[in-house]
């Protein structure tokens, strides 16, 4: 019998059990950390859409990302993953919109990313591809807790993939964790204004005749000329035009 069935929480989270998927546990433990630390190969807004209501709770999130990369030189590879992260951070709000069009959400994230509230920084000294989701207490008699596998901090990977991650309880264990996440934290490299840029592109409001005027582009593109063939053959002034 799994400990879900008798009430508890598991052991292990694979995604496989309706009632304890890894979004649940973040979910609930926004009522007792005062701050997430969270490791992560790659990044989707989804996940933080999905714990939206819940992560305002916490006083402080740091997001340590990184990618499948392998290294270069530093600033080649820094400038590679920030580009690589903020388009695959684009796709990821692209299909955000198929069941979210107005990104619900995405401006109080952006808000609290400008805040300081939501830090984001991306390991670039080595590969990295960590997965840990690890709390700090709001009260030190609860404790903190862990969470640390395979699952990126993405909405499939918190709750559709078969993972494997095992949560971690034990006050030494997670201190080991947290002490661990503070050591690449250090060596990160702030990528939070590239996070703002790419979702506030995606979120800002535009006016009517914006999209009117926008619509009308597409609408007539293939039928445009280029300037090169309008100045040979519509202009009237082009051919006097000393060469």
């Amino acid at each position: 019998m799994s400990e879900s069935s008798k009430g508890g929480e598991l052991f292990i989270v694979d995604n496989s059990d309706e009632a304890w998927k890894g979004l649940k546990y973040l979910h609930d433990w926004t009522e007792i950390a005062s701050a997430f630390d969270i490791a992560t190969g790659f990044f989707e807004i989804g996940s933080m859409l999905a714990l939206d209501g819940r992560w305002q709770k916490l006083d402080k999130i740091r997001i340590l990302m990184g990618d499948e990369m392998s290294a270069r030189t530093r600033a080649a590879l820094l400038e590679g993953l920030r580009q690589r992260i903020s388009q695959a951070l684009d796709s990821s709000i692209e299909d955000e919109k198929e069941k979210n069009d107005f990104l619900t959400g995405a401006a109080a994230i952006v808000d609290a990313m400008k805040t300081g509230k939501v830090e984001c920084r991306v390991y670039a000294k080595r590969k990295f591809h960590a997965k840990a989701y690890i709390t700090h207490p709001r009260v030190q008699v609860i404790g903190s807790v862990a969470l640390v596998g395979s699952s990126n901090f993405t909405l499939p990977g918190l709750t559709q993939n078969i993972e494997l991650n095992i949560q971690i309880r034990a006050p030494g264990d997670v201190s080991q964790l947290q002490e661990w996440f503070e050591r690449h934290w250090q060596e990160g490299e702030p990528i939070t204004e590239d996070v703002i840029h790419v979702i506030q592109r995606q979120i800002a409001a535009y006016t009517p005749f914006q999209v009117y005027s926008k619509a009308l582009q597409e609408l007539f593109r293939s039928t445009e000329l280029p300037p090169e063939s309008w100045e040979q053959t519509e202009s009237k002034m082009y051919p006097r035009l000393d060469q």
